[in-house]
C-alpha cells in the first residue's frame, strides 16, 4: 500500500478507525490525580523519553521480529514485563485489537497480522503497530517518530476534551515534544532483540493508571 511515508502518516493520522479516539495517553489519569493543564507540555516532554520510549522501542524490535521470522511474542513478554501495570497493559491490547482488525483488511496477504488476529494471545498495540511497519515497508526511524508523534498527539488531542483551549496551542506542543525526542530516534531504531527494549518505568503515571481504571467518571478508557 503506496509508499512508506503515505504508510506514517496514515498510522499517525487521529482519525484512523482503531478506537484511539477512546484514549488520551495517560493524560486523563494524570490529570484526575492533581497535574495541572499548565504542567502538560512537561507531561509531553516526560512520556516522549520514559513510557513512549519503552513502546517505540517494542515496535522496532517487533518490526525486526516479523521481517526475521524470530519470536514476536518474545517481544511482546519484554514489554509487559517493562509495563507493571494492569491497567495499562489492558489498554494497549484493547487498542492492539483495533489496529489488528483495520491491518487485515488494509494488508490481506500479511501472514503476521492474520496470525496475531488468530492467536491465543493478545499482543500489545506497539507489537502490532511494530508487524503493521514490517508488513508495509515502513522504516525503523520512521516507525520511532510515528510510535513518539502519535503518543503527543492522543494526549494532546484529550486535553482538548478535558481542558478546551485553542488546538494551536496543543499543536506547538507536539511538535516541541518530537524535537525533543529526536535525539533517541537513531539508538531506538536499531533495536532488535527484545532485551534491548529500554526499561524506562513511569511508576507515578502507572499509579495514575491503576486509579483511573477504577475512576467511575471519565472521558477516556486510559
Amino acid at each position: 500500500m503506496g509508499s512508506s511515508t503515505l504508510v506514517a502518516m496514515l498510522l499517525a493520522d487521529g482519525r484512523l478507525p482503531t478506537g484511539g479516539h477512546a484514549y488520551s495517553a495517560g493524560l486523563e489519569p494524570a490529570m484526575m490525580g492533581g497535574l495541572p493543564a499548565s504542567s502538560v507540555p512537561e507531561f509531553l516532554r516526560a512520556r516522549a523519553v520514559t513510557s513512549s520510549r519503552v513502546e517505540a522501542g517494542t515496535a522496532v524490535a517487533a518490526r525486526h521480529a516479523v521481517l526475521t521470522g524470530a519470536d514476536v511474542r518474545s517481544v511482546d513478554a519484554a514489554w509487559a514485563a517493562r509495563t507493571p501495570a494492569p491497567a495499562v497493559r489492558d489498554a494497549s491490547i484493547a487498542q492492539a485489537r483495533g489496529y489488528l482488525r483495520l491491518a487485515v483488511r488494509l494488508w490481506p496477504a500479511a501472514s503476521s497480522l492474520a496470525q496475531m488476529r488468530g492467536a491465543s494471545w493478545s499482543p500489545s498495540r506497539s507489537v502490532v503497530v511494530g508487524a503493521i511497519a514490517a508488513e508495509a515497508g515502513l522504516g525503523a526511524d520512521e516507525l520511532v517518530r510515528v510510535v513518539i508523534y502519535d503518543e503527543a498527539a492522543t494526549a494532546a488531542g484529550a486535553l482538548l476534551k478535558l481542558d478546551p483551549r485553542d488546538p494551536a496551542e496543543t499543536t506547538k506542543w507536539i511538535l516541541d515534544t518530537c524535537e525533543y525526542a529526536e535525539h533517541q530516534v537513531a539508538s531506538l531504531s536499531t533495536i532488535t532483540e527484545p532485551a534491548g527494549i529500554p526499561g524506562a518505568g513511569t511508576p507515578q503515571s502507572e499509579e495514575w493508571a491503576q486509579r483511573h481504571s477504577r475512576a467511575t467518571h471519565r472521558l477516556f478508557r486510559a
